[in-house]
């Protein structure tokens, strides 16, 4: 069983960043191992729906469901990616500073890859896309 969280925190409102997080179309640029979102619904995401992705896991490429599993206004987003392998992809975000700062928790938690084979693999992926994530949201302000 496992999982693997990386923290930041940006200099943007929460609404802002969930906004931004809630929309699978903006994964790509912050989530390497998400190619692109290849078919789903457009418009403003509702839980539930689901998008076609072309994901690299590990070098290996593959096509999977991207689940919209849950949301929270300006709290929580959260994704499962049904395929090859089953993951599940949180952001919580916490408003800091008035609401001018967001703290960001990106948490993955993959099943059937034990935690110290999954911070082994994953762990420096995840950082480098948190690390992506607050660039994107920052230098959009």
């Amino acid at each position: 069983m496992g999982g693997l969280t990386r923290e930041t925190v940006v200099s943007v409102s929460a609404g802002r960043v969930f906004n931004y997080v809630a929309d699978p179309h903006n994964a790509p640029h912050y989530i390497s191992s998400i190619a692109r979102i290849t078919s789903g619904p457009e418009g403003v995401p509702v839980e539930g729906d689901v998008w076609r992705a072309e994901v690299n896991f590990l070098g290996k490429r593959s096509t999977v469901a991207l689940r919209l599993a849950e949301l929270q206004a300006n709290h929580l987003v959260k994704f499962t990616i049904e395929g090859e392998p089953h993951a599940t992809l949180t952001l919580r975000l916490t408003p800091k500073q008035a609401d001018t700062q967001t703290a960001i928790s990106l948490h993955m938690d993959v099943q059937s890859v034990p935690d110290i084979f999954l911070n082994a693999l994953m762990g420096n992926l995840l950082s480098a896309d948190i690390s992506r994530l607050k660039n994107v949201l920052e230098s959009a302000t």
